[in-house]
C-alpha cells in the first residue's frame, strides 16, 4: 500500500527541470512545448511552475525573464570583411 501506480512523467523530474530551466534558461512555455513535443501529451507552462516550486527551485524575476528572452546565443563571428571602395 501506499505505492503509486503512476508513471512519473518528464516534468516532474528535478533534474530534467534543473537543467532545462536553470541551466539552458528556458522558460516554462519552452519547457512545456519541449516535452509537448517528446511525449507527444499535453502540458501546461502553470504545471511546469508548479513541478519547479515543489523541487523548491527559485523561479526568475520578471526582470530576469524578460532578460532572458531577449537574449539570443548566437556564435561570435571573428572574421571581419574588407572595406571596398
Amino acid at each position: 500500500m501506499g505505492k503509486s501506480l503512476r508513471h512519473k512523467t518528464l516534468y516532474q523530474d528535478k533534474d530534467w527541470l534543473i537543467q532545462k530551466y536553470v541551466k539552458e534558461k528556458l522558460s516554462t512555455v519552452q519547457i512545456a512545448k519541449i516535452y509537448r513535443d517528446e511525449e507527444n501529451k499535453w502540458c501546461d507552462p502553470n504545471t511546469i511552475s508548479r513541478w519547479l516550486k515543489k523541487h523548491n527551485i527559485s523561479m526568475r524575476s520578471l526582470a530576469e525573464a524578460q532578460q532572458n528572452r531577449h537574449t539570443i546565443v548566437t556564435p561570435e563571428t571573428t572574421t571581419k570583411r574588407a572595406r571596398t571602395r
